[in-house]
């Protein structure tokens, strides 16, 4: 039996939740999940993955590389990198090249994108994941950026999009979608409730589509150096969803 981990990481354990799906020849069942997880339970659920398993993380990996080389200018009192072209400049500011990539997608679908993690209070919920992929790295479990390795950056609600499940986050909408996916008894209704048990659930599916190259990584030798540094959302293929029923022959 196989498992992929689904995190929703916030700043702060309260709005923190993990889910857990196990799959199997029969069928996939998602877990009740973890609402409240601290740095400690995430590394212990990281450092637990064996080979084969997957952990999508809801969460950039890093920044955008024009704002860490500004703020270091800045700080070393060097030029401002945006001296010209400033419009132009504070784009790239804003977002990391996967930002853009997925933007392009997930915009047309449901009119907005990804935030951005330096214009916005999501550099703090980054700046929690820079400390746990660093303690992940002292512990020999270094995390690829990239997401060849065993943790992948996901975009829940970019997933959702993708699959057409915008609109309200709902277990129903979902089966119908997936209806070989099933839920330990008393699961269902926290996923139901809990808006970030919901979005590490989908994290958790994103997780296998990964698993099974059904996601979008970067492509090409720019994308392969932003991705190594920024990190990359893995964004599921359209009709991957379906394509995840490990009964399905």
């Amino acid at each position: 039996m196989e498992r992929t981990i689904g995190v929703d990481l916030a700043v702060g354990s309260r709005s923190t939740a993990a889910a857990e799906i196990r799959w199997s020849p029969d069928g996939a069942e998602a877990m009740t999940p973890t609402v409240g997880c601290g740095d400690e339970d995430l590394l212990e659920l990281f450092s637990g993955l064996v080979p084969g398993e997957r952990a999508g993380v809801d969460c950039p990996f890093g920044w955008p590389a024009a704002f860490v080389e500004a703020v270091a200018a800045h700080a070393g009192h060097q030029p401002w990198p945006g001296r010209t072209g400033r419009a132009e400049h504070y784009a790239r500011l804003r977002l990391r090249t996967t930002d853009q990539v997925a933007d392009a997608v997930v915009r047309p679908l449901v009119g907005r994108g990804p935030l951005s993690v330096s214009m916005d209070k999501l550099g703090a919920t980054a700046a929690r994941w820079a400390y746990l992929a660093d303690q992940l790295a002292l512990g020999d479990r270094p995390v690829d950026r990239t997401g060849a390795g065993p943790v992948v950056e996901v975009y829940p609600a970019g997933a959702r999009a993708v699959w057409r499940l915008e609109g309200t986050r709902s277990t129903e909408a979902l089966l119908e979608a997936a209806p070989w996916l099933r839920f330990e008894p008393g699961a269902r209704q926290i996923y139901e409730k809990n808006e970030h048990a919901f979005d590490a659930l989908i994290a958790a599916l994103v997780a296998r589509a990964a698993a099974l190259g059904l996601t979008s990584g970067p492509q090409g030798e720019r994308e392969d150096r932003a991705a190594a540094v920024e990190g990359w959302i893995h964004l599921p293929e359209p009709d991957s969803l379906i394509r995840l029923d490990p009964s399905a022959p």
